[in-house]
């Protein structure tokens, strides 16, 4: 891990940045702290540890920033690499407010500071740019008050986007600028009044003079992980989603398929993709142990049923494993 990227890591306590702006803007929205942001909340007063991990994405994408801040950098040496800005506009006495940007120009001539974020994503362009909207926001409010401290420079923000769609991350990382795509956002200024990044640092510094105990709890809440871990989840959920879509269809299909062919007489209709074959019904007669027990032998004898317990009872290992439950959100 480089310098940058330790020193960002490091700022975690005591500090939030542009990778917590979806979470401000959280607070601002609920006018105080939801349960979401108390674990983000709990680093920042150093009630508990960040947990630190890599996987090949995260590994990948801190590739491809490197790969585009060189490029940046053999234009025009006065490009810098995860520079930390912090604000004494909206810092606050329990935390301040800073902003490692990926990229950094400061324009003398003309008088222009540019701010540039790197992501690389499953996702377009213009889905990247929405979901990483309030990071995006805050540099522009954070690069503004630069400005300013240098007599009202312009403040430009841009996003890389690298598509990352079909990379084998199993594979040594190779570069492709076809994947890469570059663009000076408009309309900031209109925008950064949505984000409310002063309400919010209130609400937050009177939140944290108080907070002085946090308790790790086994669930947390979705929107604490990475972004890049998040977009995961919600690629499974919709996968899922659309499974059971697919079933109910496929049970459908197969119900008026089974009153056809049975209608007809049909008994197979078979191809070289496909075949269908028709099952009549049935009747399967067993014997319900379980209540044989309960009935003859636990209600009239207990004594012998807790032998008989004891006796045969079994023990399974049964591997662990995750139950997914999708919210429908139409309800």
């Amino acid at each position: 891990m480089n310098e940058a990227k330790q020193e960002i890591i490091a700022t975690r306590t005591g500090c939030l940045g542009g990778s917590d702006a979806r979470l401000i803007q959280s607070i601002a929205d609920a006018g105080k702290i939801p349960q979401s942001a108390m674990k983000r909340l709990a680093v920042c007063k150093g009630l508990a540890e960040q947990p630190q991990f890599t996987n090949p994405a995260i590994e990948f994408g801190n590739y491809v920033e490197s790969m585009v801040f060189e490029s940046l950098h053999s234009q025009d040496e006065r490009w810098q690499s995860n520079p930390c800005l912090v604000s004494a506009k909206y810092s606050r006495p329990n935390c301040k407010v800073i902003d490692h940007v990926d990229f950094f120009l400061q324009d003398d001539e003309k008088k222009v500071l540019v701010l540039g974020e790197c992501k690389g994503t499953h996702s377009t362009y213009e889905q990247t740019y929405d979901e990483y909207k309030w990071q995006l926001l805050h540099h522009y409010l954070l690069g503004c008050e630069k400005a300013k401290e240098l007599c009202d420079y312009k403040v430009k923000v841009m996003l890389c986007h690298y598509l990352t769609d079909g990379i084998d991350l199993t594979q040594p990382f190779e570069f492709d600028p076809s994947r890469l795509t570059v663009k000076t956002l408009r309309n900031m200024e209109k925008l950064s009044k949505s984000y409310h990044l002063a309400e919010a640092m209130d609400i937050i510094d009177n939140f944290l003079e108080t907070f002085t105990e946090y308790y790790e709890k086994d669930e947390i809440d979705a929107n604490l992980l990475p972004v890049n871990v998040q977009s995961q989840f919600s690629e499974v959920a919709q996968f899922l989603k659309e499974i059971k879509e697919r079933e109910v269809k496929i049970d459908a299909f197969k119900a008026k398929l089974y009153d056809f062919l049975s209608e007809r007489g049909i008994k197979k209709v078979a191809c070289d993709d496909f075949s269908f074959t028709v099952v009549a019904p049935t009747q399967q007669v067993s014997v319900d142990y379980k209540n044989l027990f309960t009935q003859e032998i636990e209600a009239k004898r207990p004594r012998v049923a807790r032998q008989l317990k004891e006796k045969y009872k079994k023990t399974t290992n049964k591997k662990g494993y995750v139950i997914i439950k999708t919210n429908d959100n139409n309800k």
